[in-house]
């Protein structure tokens, strides 16, 4: 019997329905590591993908993976790195049971000389990696839905007083605005034109990663997967969320509000809103109940304080890096940074 080999696989050799397969049975399933997510997320110029797979299928025979590690890279400098793409919040080695992830880390390590950044799920660093592999704990905000929480009507929710205390004063508000109400869209515009007008410029976005959401939203709809709303007010969008269904997590991937949004606190609205109506199936996708939703929060201490008074909690993931650059590519690196100032 053959035993199991790491191999790498660049996108052509990969078979989609051994890898999402392993995906989707794994211990540790992820929306992000599926092919068709991370085709979505790295189809620009400049971004591809490949796959580090555990298999002790001998080429030619069909394939069947038994743990697969995607790995997102982009063009920097003339080489390609290890790059974690936008709207994909980390990665991991997917199997179906627990493996060991360092000789996939390390594998990966050895073939490139440099990750720029690349979030693995492993809730702590890593140990055993070369002295040269930089490791960070950071951290998404989780709220379990289902079990022993109830989010009823006839139940208070886990929120803190001051959020139950936002939510009441927004309910009032909203009360007294004309044409109040939200609904469900499969028009993505009206959102990204919310960010655009409304964050954008402070955050810093490229017009490229509007081309990449767009592209994504159109594979998670085609899938079903997906759930956008809008709050509307005096017959205009002032707010809106999507929220985004799979293997037991619902991700709240993208929101925007304007001034108005702001003020009738919309989005807690629409994130209550959602937990409340965790079991309709547009929202769920019939998903069991012991959901899990997932905030994909920023290192942001006013983000972490409006998603935790929802009474979620921190869970932690890995930011990766490493550079083993040579003097030479040192130097030509700092004479391109040169040149294009």
């Amino acid at each position: 019997e053959n035993s199991p080999l790491l191999r790498f696989l660049n996108r052509r050799q990969i078979d989609d329905v051994a890898w999402d397969g392993c995906v989707a049975g794994a211990h540790n399933a992820l929306m992000y590591g599926h092919t068709w997510y991370l085709d979505a997320v790295t189809y620009l110029p400049g971004w591809r993908w490949e796959g580090l797979v555990l298999s002790n299928v001998p080429a030619g025979e069909a394939a069947q993976y038994e743990a697969v590690l995607p790995i997102p890279l982009r063009r920097r400098w003339g080489r390609w790195v290890v790059y974690q793409p936008l709207f994909c919040q980390f990665l991991a080695v997917f199997s179906a049971q627990q493996i060991d992830v360092v000789p996939f880390v390390q594998s990966v390590f050895e073939r490139y000389k440099h990750a720029s950044i690349w979030h693995l799920l492993p809730s702590e660093p890593l140990t055993g990696l070369p002295a040269q592999v930089r490791q960070q704990v950071l951290h998404t905000h989780i709220l379990p839905l289902g079990g022993e929480i109830s989010y009823s009507a006839t139940k208070k929710p886990n929120y803190t007083a001051d959020r139950l205390m936002n939510l009441r004063r927004a309910a009032r508000r909203v009360a007294n605005v004309f044409d109040w109400q939200v609904v469900k869209s499969a028009d993505v515009d009206p959102l990204l034109l919310l960010f655009r007008e409304n964050h954008a410029a402070e955050i810093g976005v490229g017009d490229w990663a509007y081309a990449v959401f767009r592209r994504l939203f159109g594979a998670i709809q085609e899938r079903g997967l997906g759930t956008l709303q809008y709050a509307w007010a005096g017959g205009k969008v002032i707010s809106g969320a999507y929220f985004v269904a799979q293997h037991g997590r619902i991700v709240y991937l993208f929101n925007a509000a304007n001034a108005e949004g702001r003020r009738l606190n919309a989005r807690s609205l629409l994130i209550d809103g959602m937990i409340r109506a965790k079991e309709e199936k547009a929202i769920t996708q019939s998903i069991p109940i012991g959901l899990l939703l997932d905030f994909e929060s920023p290192e942001k201490p006013g983000v972490v304080a409006f998603y935790e008074s929802f009474g979620a909690t921190a869970y932690p993931y890995v930011r990766l890096s490493w550079s083993r650059s040579t003097w030479a590519e040192q130097l030509a690196k700092w004479v391109l940074e040169r040149v294009r100032r």
